[in-house]
């Protein structure tokens, strides 16, 4: 299936690492340009590198508004037009955090929120302007994660169920001017920094319905298909990618 998305130009914040880097991967392959939002010069050169002359750089901290409006108006100048936004950038899960009230860690929490929700807006915002200037529409893809769907680490909640809300809010204002958001997804996600780890692969197969993990490359496919024309119908849908969890009707 051809996407459409040849020719197009998409900013991908995470996009030096993990599902961020799939997604960029995938968008090149489609014909997409894309910049690469992160704050890790050595990674960020690396995918550069390895994404060719297709893809730029623009190096931001998005909990700095300033540095996030400098590095959006940088990428949409390098690649001459922005269709297409794709938010990944956050801090690492680990699994270890602690649980509950007694191991709320109030700084931790802030910077979570501030990181992966609030961060997630200062982009769009800035990227606002560029989706809107050729008239044709574009696509906003927010990653957020099964977290939002359970309890447990008080701050893997609350940061990714707020992506959620704040996916919606953005697709109702967004939606009648051409512009698509979504939410995804993911679950526990084989990535590079633990794909030779085959305790994580089995963890992660034990937890959806498929019975095998989960590659970054197989939700990057979900996340370019909804980035596209093609997928834009989806505005305001929440969208999983984590291979099903047993037990569970969402409605």
């Amino acid at each position: 299936m051809d996407l459409g998305l040849r020719g197009s130009a998409a900013l991908v914040t995470g996009g030096n690492r993990g599902i961020g880097l799939a997604t960029a991967r995938v968008l090149v392959a489609e014909g997409a340009s894309v910049a690469l939002l992160g704050r890790d010069a050595d990674t960020l050169a690396a995918a550069r590198t390895e994404l060719g002359p297709q893809a730029v750089t623009v190096a931001a901290d998005t909990t700095d508004d300033a540095q996030v409006r400098r590095a959006v108006d940088a990428a949409a100048e390098q690649l001459g037009r922005l269709d297409v936004v794709v938010n990944a950038a956050a801090p690492r899960a680990t699994g270890t955090q602690p649980t509950g009230l007694a191991g709320l860690d109030e700084e931790d929490f802030l910077r979570q929120l501030d990181t992966k929700a609030l961060g997630y807006l200062r982009v769009v915002r800035a990227a606002l302007p560029h989706l809107l200037a050729h008239g044709d529409g574009g696509a906003v893809v927010n990653i957020s994660g099964m977290n939002a769907r359970s309890t447990g680490p008080i701050a893997g909640s609350v940061r990714n169920i707020a992506v959620v809300a704040l996916s919606k809010n953005l697709a109702d204002e967004l939606g009648p001017q051409g512009i698509s958001v979504v939410c995804v997804h993911p679950g526990l996600t084989v990535t590079e920094r633990n794909a030779d780890d085959p305790a994580y692969a089995a963890k992660t197969a034990g937890l959806n319905a498929l019975g095998r993990a989960v590659s970054a490359a197989e939700v990057a496919d979900v996340v370019a298909f909804l980035a596209s024309p093609r997928g834009r119908v989806a505005n305001g849908a929440v969208v999983t990618a984590d291979g099903g969890r047993p037990g569970a009707i969402w409605a």
